[in-house]
């Protein structure tokens, strides 16, 4: 019966028998797959069904364990001979060490259980440092983030200096607006590298609420809704200020609720950690089921779980089938984290594991994670909020200072003597051969200018979405603040400008 169910988890999981490889995710997916290894191992399961059971989980890291498997079970190898044949042959350190040890293990006689425990263990202190160090990496990359949007608006100012003092070739000024848009690029694509990867939000069929609403809304609302803006923007020739307001609000909506869920998740992914060690701790304690000890838990105290465990209850009641019903507690969480933290919880106690070892297990598992994803928010909250404001007075600074060369140069052709021959006398002039020649200078740094502030809105957005993680809707979030502040810049700059000049005499 457990095995059945069993089966049915790992099957779930996978799709199709196959998982894409990344090397990004491989340390915690590796982490993962042993905790999970360890909690099945406490139930003294037969060293083929442990390999068997292990190589259908939908993780980067199950590839080495299929291989195993096939070897063992295809081609009649010892386990731990095949152990060490994979592991030879494997390129990545970290698994091949892995996979070397657990051969010496096998042979040893040393159980998997004790074995898998400790490195299990291990194999969590070395992601956490590697996540940390990460961190720390992200946290300085971020610095120089804000240092080159500073030397990009740096860039402009020294150009329009420079325009001032002598008229420029278009060819330095796109030359230079190239490097302000590549280094600005270049920062945000360094941050994503820099930045630990991890999936926040699972992929199973079903998923909470929130994230459905927001998946829905972004098919069905939002992209329809920025082609119609776009498309009026072009043949209505709309100004660039507005139809960023009109994108931000399309897009704003979806965004946020991204945004939400992200935060709803982080509160789940912090209590599921407490939930698993207390569930397996009463069930040991009083010598009964899963089912009878989630009966005697106190669900006031379980915060932002408690909605889900009360439904879990509920259906548990009904005499539905176990499997059923907390495969629909993890679906309705959303969480990547809860999704695999139940796993091998549930996985383990199905096979007949220890409630108190599993739940530990499980628990060790979705507490480190918990611990540096807290590390991580705090880094990307500072920087969030740094970035929103410097995009807003880096677009106003940008924004305001053609708009003061138009004013000025419009105030110089109004104050000038009539006649192409008194602006010719105004044009000799060094200072003012800015003005000259019909305002190509002027369109120059307006081209200059427009190009830096598009480029802010997108890449702003993306550097936080990258330093934060989390789902991909969430760039929505962001891209929505930044052209609400870039089309606010647009709409009420040029205006206040204007008033300024009117004021003056000349």
């Amino acid at each position: 019966m457990a095995s059945s169910k069993k089966g049915k988890t790992a099957k779930k999981g996978a799709k199709n028998g196959k998982v894409a490889f990344n090397s990004d995710l491989l340390p915690v997916d590796l982490f993962c797959q042993l905790a999970y290894m360890s909690s099945l191992a406490t139930s003294h399961l037969p060293r083929n069904l442990l390999f068997d059971y292990s190589a259908r989980m939908p993780y980067t890291s199950s590839r080495y364990f299929k291989d195993v498997n096939f070897m063992a079970k295809q081609l009649n190898y010892d386990y731990s001979e095949a152990c060490r044949k994979v592991g030879e042959r494997t390129k990545e350190t970290e698994p091949k060490a892995l996979l070397l040890r657990m051969s010496g293990a096998l042979s040893s006689g040393e159980t998997e259980a004790d074995f898998l425990q400790r490195e299990a263990f291990v194999l969590g202190e070395k992601y956490g440092e590697d996540y940390e160090r990460r961190v720390e990496s992200l946290k300085r990359w971020t610095d120089t983030y804000v240092a080159l949007i500073l030397s990009a608006a740096l860039i402009v100012v020294i150009s329009v200096v420079s325009m001032l003092i002598f008229p420029q070739s278009p060819t330095m000024i796109a030359l230079l607006t190239w490097v302000m848009l590549i280094s600005t690029g270049l920062g945000a694509w360094v941050m994503y590298r820099a930045s630990p990867k991890e999936t926040k939000t699972h992929n199973l069929a079903n998923t909470s609420r929130l994230q459905s609403l927001a998946q829905s809304l972004f098919k069905l609302v939002a992209l329809p809704a920025c082609a119609v803006i776009l498309c009026i923007a072009v043949l209505m020739k709309l100004e660039l200020g507005l139809s960023a307001i009109l994108l931000s609000l399309a897009m704003g909506p979806v965004g946020f609720l991204a945004y939400w869920n992200d935060k709803q998740i982080d509160k789940l992914d912090n209590e599921i950690a407490s939930f698993t060690r207390s569930l397996g701790g009463i069930a040991k304690a009083i010598g009964s089921t899963i089912t009878e000890a989630l009966g005697r838990m106190d669900q006031d105290a379980m915060g932002a779980l408690k909605p889900g465990v009360r439904n879990l209850v509920s259906t548990l009641a009904f005499g539905i089938n176990p499997e059923f019903c907390w495969r629909k507690f993890v679906e309705d969480t959303g969480s990547e984290q809860v999704n695999r933290t139940i796993r091998i919880f549930w996985d383990g106690i199905a096979v007949g594991g220890d409630p108190g070892k599993v739940g530990g297990l499980s628990s060790m598992f979705a507490l480190k994670v918990s611990l540096l994803r807290e590390k991580r928010n705090m880094v990307a909250t500072s920087f969030s909020y740094i970035c929103l404001t410097m995009h807003a007075i880096l677009v106003l600074l940008l924004v305001g200072i053609y708009n003061i060369l138009l004013n000025f140069s419009t105030a110089i052709a109004s104050a000038a003597p009539k006649g192409q021959e008194g602006m010719d006398a105004i044009a000799s002039l060094p200072t003012f051969a800015f003005f000259a020649g019909g305002g190509a200078q002027l369109q120059v740094l307006n081209l200059m200018v427009t190009a830096m502030v598009l480029m802010l809105t997108a890449v702003d957005a993306m550097a936080i979405k990258v330093v934060e993680g989390g789902s991909n809707l969430k760039i929505l979030y962001y891209l929505g603040l930044t052209l609400m502040l870039t089309g606010l810049c647009l709409t009420l700059v040029p205006g206040v400008v204007e008033r300024m000049f009117s004021t003056l005499k000349f």
